[in-house]
């Protein structure tokens, strides 16, 4: 699975800086990622323009993402947005 399709759609774009961006509240939030590549993999966000940061947890056994966390800047609605896109995608855990 490649990241791109999974930080594309709706108000989350994939750039062609390997950034992405959200937009809340007519607000582009632009983010730079690194990983802690595992079985459960950890996909941090830390924005380069706002006082945002975002922890993504991904079973890649599954291929779902099991936990969104966000701090700083618009919080609330960057997680929401977030996880309506995994939800788009498919790609948000849903326990049983």
């Amino acid at each position: 699975m490649k990241i791109n399709n999974i930080f594309n759609c709706g108000q989350v774009k994939c750039m062609k800086t390997n950034e992405f961006c959200i937009e809340v509240d007519n607000i582009r939030i632009v983010y730079s990622m690194s990983f802690n590549f595992g079985i459960i993999t950890e996909i941090q966000f830390k924005s380069t323009n706002y006082k945002s940061m975002c922890n993504i947890v991904f079973d890649t056994r599954k291929e779902k993402i099991i936990e969104v966390e966000c701090i700083g800047f618009k919080a609330d609605k960057v997680k929401l947005t977030l996880e309506e896109c995994f939800r788009q995608e498919g790609l948000l855990y849903k326990p049983a």
